[in-house]
């Protein structure tokens, strides 16, 4: 690369670097409190190295867009309203993306496949070869080294990680690939040299899972029937920035909203504390009709559930909430970042009762527990719901759920009232 070019392209990226480190962080520490909790000079670094909080990072940006409508003007301050319109650090809104999801990717892969999330080297590097994060991003982009070895000496080969990251890199492009790149870990270089851009059609992790039991014979891609416009429906926020490109993975199409399920009373604010009031007070609802012909689409306990077992996995709900249903019939919907963290702390043991004996679909589950949250606070929940929680409350609610034909055929507002008619007797 010329020596102009190469100063213009450090130029950029330090740019970029800037302020992904600056106000972006800043503006992502109001909305995910993970990030508010880092020290301000590593936050950008720990969230690289952490899929799950740049996956939240990447929901936050794209669910609060007024938050960063700042940062996206081009080099005339004037805001764009297409996201491969060329801001003003150079690079457009889509390559900012691809290199941030690329540097989280080849993090990721050195660090399950390495060991760390550095380059394995034969040698000790000289002081002018060390890669800083701003390096890093650089070569994301696809920039040469700003710092090329040094009298040619031996080369070290490729660690697995890095030799992953190569096969993979042309095909990181979007933010919905982020909550992927475990299952992407564990593919072989052969495998994604392979398929090529037919990876981008695999959006969902069981895909992935599929794919990897028999490489040689790629399943089906599962087809996605919703679009991400059509998820977001009635947000009013601006399509490039609510929704990522290509036809990212969203939840399927359904009937028109129903109606939206009735708000919490103020009175609904507390959960009996011995097990009998319980099972004692529950609401008399009307038991909702079950119809036997509907296909059985419980939420998976492997997508859920921790890699511990102990709590749901926060991210596993992240797409469902996008889902205009589902935010008819929470409360406080528009708090999309929190109740994300919110169901991230709910008891594993929790997600299996109500998955295992009730059927619960993934957008249900999320509409139960977080009619719940609203009924109860943010520490009677965790009281009943959280870790250790209370197992037996919750096997009363589910044996209660039952009589009432709560399961799989229910609708979302239908869950949500009879959640809230059942704290509301017991609270009486």
């Amino acid at each position: 690369m010329p020596q102009v070019r190469l100063e213009d392209h450090n130029s950029v990226v330090r740019r970029i670097s800037e302020t992904l480190q600056g106000p972006v962080m800043e503006a992502l520490g109001e909305l995910v409190p993970e990030v508010r909790r880092l020290p301000r000079r590593s936050a950008l670094e720990a969230v690289m190295d952490d899929v799950d909080l740049l996956h939240r990072c990447f929901l936050a940006f794209r669910t609060n867009p007024d938050r960063f409508r700042a940062l996206l003007v081009n080099k005339h301050k004037v805001p764009v309203d297409d996201a491969e319109a060329l801001l003003e650090c150079g690079r457009s809104l889509d390559q900012v993306i691809a290199m941030v999801v690329r540097t989280a990717a080849k993090r990721h892969f050195r660090t399950r496949l390495d060991g760390s999330p550095k380059a394995r080297r034969a040698r000790p590097l000289y002081r002018a070869q060390r890669k800083s994060l701003l390096e890093r991003l650089w070569s994301a982009l696809g920039g040469e080294p700003a710092h090329p070895a040094l009298g040619g000496g031996y080369q070290a080969p490729k660690s697995r990680g890095e030799a992953l990251y190569e096969a993979f890199q042309d095909y990181l492009l979007h933010d919905w690939q982020v909550p992927m790149i475990p299952e992407y870990a564990l593919l072989s270089p052969g495998t994604v040299r392979r398929l090529g851009p037919r990876l981008l059609d695999y959006r969902i992790a069981e895909d992935i899972r599929r794919l990897r039991v028999d490489p040689d014979n790629p399943p089906p891609p599962t087809p996605l029937t919703a679009a991400p416009q059509q998820a977001l429906a009635g947000m009013a926020l601006p399509a490039f920035l609510t929704a990522p490109k290509d036809g990212a993975p969203m939840v399927r199409p359904a009937a028109p909203p129903p109606p939206e399920a009735p708000p919490p009373t103020a009175a609904v604010t507390a959960i009996v504390t011995a097990d009998t009031r319980v099972s004692d007070g529950m609401a008399k609802l009307e038991p909702e009709a079950a119809d036997s012909t509907i296909k059985d689409e419980r939420a998976r306990l492997d997508d859920i559930l921790g890699p511990d077992g102990k709590r749901l996995k926060a991210n596993a709900f992240t797409l469902v909430l996008l889902d205009p249903q589902v935010r008819a019939a929470i409360p406080h919907s528009e708090q999309t970042v929190r109740i994300t963290a919110i169901l991230g702390t709910v008891n594993g043991l929790a997600g299996k009762m109500l998955v295992g004996e009730l059927g619960l679909r993934t957008d249900q589950l999320a509409v139960f527990l977080m009619t719940a949250h609203a009924a109860l606070g943010d520490k009677r929940f965790e009281t009943a719901f959280g870790v250790p929680g209370r197992p037996s409350y919750i096997a009363r609610i589910v044996e209660r759920a039952k009589i009432y034909k709560i399961g799989q055929d229910s609708s979302l507002p239908a869950i949500a009232e009879f959640v809230l008619g059942s704290f509301k007797t017991a609270e009486k």
